[in-house]
């Protein structure tokens, strides 16, 4: 089983998409958010979001998330964030 120390985690905020974003415990979030990403070795991962600047997470909706290769971690966060990255103009 993985530890802490043996996951990579990546923190990004942006602007949800029209719609939010939807979690398993509240339900759509929207406005400005942070997502949170950790991957494990073994591929596990979780992805988390929040207000930006507070304190409570939300899961995101689906899942469970698991990545081919561990590595490709960073890089999913940066798809992630690109598609969810939504700002009104």
């Amino acid at each position: 089983m993985a530890t802490m120390s043996d996951m990579t985690e990546k923190y990004s905020v942006f602007t949800a998409p029209r719609g939010g974003v939807m979690t398993k415990e509240v339900g759509v979030v929207t406005g400005e958010l942070e997502l949170h990403t950790a991957g494990s070795p073994d591929g596990a991962l979780t992805l988390r979001i929040r207000y930006a600047g507070a304190d409570e997470w939300y899961t995101v909706e689906g899942g469970p998330y698991r990545l081919h290769d561990p590595r490709d971690h960073e890089v999913l966060h940066d798809i992630l964030i690109g598609l969810l990255h939504r700002p009104r103009h």
